[in-house]
């Protein structure tokens, strides 16, 4: 008995490739910067807490960095969290009112602004500010924006302030 076999499908090869090797994401300096300033903020609390995503994709972006500065082409993990931990000393330190930071377990929600940087919500339910990287699309970050709020009124805030800029 011979077998037959029917060609059900025919194969289509397209032009289109994906993206190309040397795409980059036009924010991912912006995105390095603003994971090197969670971790610097993170070492004021005993523990910090998050449910958002956006914080591991940060984290993806920043681990893109290499880890020491063999090669001084380009910035290292390092060298982002030494000039963000300068950055909080100068534009956080002394402007939040959280007493008892240091004891306390904060958890941390991040929001997208319009312009795709992202706004970070430290809480512990009571207390609560939240912190903006400023920084130009090329460059290097200008400072830190602090807004200080009671719990969930900071977090209302920057949702109002986010919805209104949305909408302008």
């Amino acid at each position: 008995m011979e077998k037959k076999m029917m060609k059900t499908y025919r194969e289509v090869k397209l032009d289109v490739g994906g993206f190309e090797k040397s795409y980059r994401n036009p924010l991912t300096k912006k995105f390095q910067y603003e994971y090197a300033l969670y971790e610097a903020m993170t070492g004021f609390f005993a523990s910090v807490r998050y449910q958002s995503m956006a914080i591991d994709r940060l984290r993806l972006f920043f681990k893109e960095l290499p880890l020491n500065g063999k090669e001084k082409k380009s910035d290292t993990q390092e060298d982002l969290l030494k000039e963000m931990t300068m950055m909080v000393s100068r534009d956080v330190i002394g402007k939040v009112h959280f007493p008892m930071m240091q004891a306390c377990a904060a958890e941390v929600k991040v929001m997208t602004a319009a312009d795709g940087s992202h706004v970070f919500v430290f809480t512990d339910g009571i207390y609560g500010f939240s912190i903006h990287l400023d920084m130009p699309e090329k460059g290097h970050p200008t400072g830190i924006r602090v807004r200080n709020g009671n719990g969930k009124k900071c977090e209302m805030a920057v949702m109002n302030r986010k919805a209104k800029e949305s909408a302008a």
